[in-house]
């Protein structure tokens, strides 16, 4: 006899947001010293525009975007420009601006001139010039996200607060903390995308931001909030958009070609700074978590921060740490250094034991199918995976390998400890590199 399975589209993991889903932000300690990678965002590198020696202040423009897909960086503090190197960032060794604090959190102009009158256009400039990105993770220069082409005219807005990696609790105090903000900057979103549609998805367990955001929301008719079983990834665009709209994206395609535009919680309240109160990305909220860590906390932090300050602010270690991922251990990635500094797209810095993190020894595939019924972009895993470990990577192409959204689930259910979505990881990395060379 066969057992028939039913497709899941996801998996029920381990939830470990106890420790900080109730904790109030608090504000982190502002370093002596802060780094600011060229390439904290999807695209070009930002250009330099300041050389050592230079005295800088809160919201001074320290690189400027590079092209149509980048992003503008800004100091988070006042002080001097001291090194302009490659320096360690999340990607590796990159290209970075340091700067010495000197205390006095001396603001530079804002971003537009109180009394100002803004139009559509105006606000759309105001969010291009303050740098904000994507800061779920994703960090594509939200501008650019805004400025779909005419023929793909937005109907419906989804704010996403579905945060679904097991740490991460950084998104649901900013709903309950800053909702009225929160909704503020859906309605500046709506004076720019004019969508008829409005949908806040937050997870099930959620219920403490649920009851905020609706006190935000009053009687407002077009904003709604929708609550969603809690599945991992329940916030991954593609899943979000079938879920509440019924539509599907086609493989290959982005939310606009079914009319859809999704932004983050935390970037919709960077929205509302840029255009309601002129101020640039410069901060950012930050999980710090995991069974190492003494005291988890969730923070306000200054980007630029390295990651070692935040540690000293969460009173440390109670026990030795085996790994520490930027971002959750489902889609995060792996750094060695506390040298590293906070960036626009770090919700989260997990710290894992090391009995969490020791890897079983890799097994021969038995066919069990779970990586095709996790996978929630429909792909088959294992296939794409067999196909770059046989140097196949036009098969890996064929069998949709650029559609995979990175969540790791097929890694994580595997039970024979197959690298499958390193595989696919890798995979893509060698299409785009065989595509830039055409």
């Amino acid at each position: 006899m066969f057992l028939l399975k039913g497709k899941r589209e996801g998996a029920q993991t381990e939830e470990r947001k106890h420790r900080t889903e109730h904790r109030p932000i608090e504000e982190a300690s502002v370093p002596s010293t802060l780094i600011y990678p060229l390439s904290m965002h999807i695209g070009a590198p930002a250009t330099p525009l300041v050389e050592e020696g230079d005295k800088v202040k809160i919201g001074t423009l320290i690189a400027e975007k590079a092209g149509f897909v980048s992003a503008n960086i800004y100091s988070s503090v006042s002080g001097e420009v001291i090194e302009i190197s490659d320096m360690n960032t999340t990607n590796g060794k990159g290209p970075c601006i340091a700067i010495k604090n000197d205390f006095q959190d001396e603001w530079d102009e804002p971003l537009f001139n109180e009394g100002e009158e803004l139009d559509r256009e105006r606000k759309l400039k105001i969010i291009e010039k303050a740098g904000i990105v994507g800061m779920g993770g994703a960090t594509f220069p939200t501008s650019v996200k805004l400025s779909p082409p005419p023929e793909k005219k937005i109907d419906t807005l989804i704010i996403n607060g579905a945060e679904c990696e097991p740490y991460s609790t950084a998104d649901h105090r900013l709903m309950v903390e800053y909702a009225k903000e929160l909704i503020e900057g859906v309605r500046v979103l709506l004076e720019i995308v004019s969508a008829t549609n409005v949908y806040i998805a937050v997870e099930s367990n959620g219920h403490e931001s649920v009851e905020a955001l609706k006190k935000a929301i009053g009687d407002s008719d077009y904003i709604q909030v929708k609550e969603l079983p809690t599945i991992y990834p329940q916030g991954s665009e593609k899943n979000l958009i079938k879920n509440l709209t019924g539509r599907e994206v086609p493989p290959g395609g982005l939310p606009a070609d079914v009319h859809v535009m999704l932004m983050n919680v935390a970037t919709t309240y960077a929205v509302y700074e840029a255009v309601r109160l002129g101020k640039p990305l410069t901060k950012r909220i930050t999980t710090v978590s995991g069974e190492p860590i003494k005291d988890p906390k969730n923070l306000w932090v200054r980007i630029g921060t390295p990651i070692e300050e935040l540690i000293k602010e969460c009173d440390g270690f109670q026990s030795a740490p085996g790994k520490m991922i930027h971002g959750g251990p489902m889609m995060g990635k792996p750094i060695t250094s506390g040298r590293v500094p906070v960036t626009k797209g770090t919700s989260v810095i997990t710290f894992l034991e090391p009995e969490e993190v020791t890897t079983d020894e890799r097994t021969a595939c038995i066919r069990c199918s779970e990586c095709l019924n996790v996978c929630p972009v429909s792909l088959q895993p294992i296939l794409i995976s067999n196909a770059y470990e046989n140097g196949d990577i036009d098969q890996a192409e064929q069998l949709g390998a650029m559609d995979c959204i990175d969540c790791g689930n097929c890694s994580y259910i595997c039970p024979s400890k197959i690298p499958i979505l390193d595989n696919i990881r890798s995979a893509k990395i060698e299409i785009r590199s065989r595509k830039e060379k055409k």
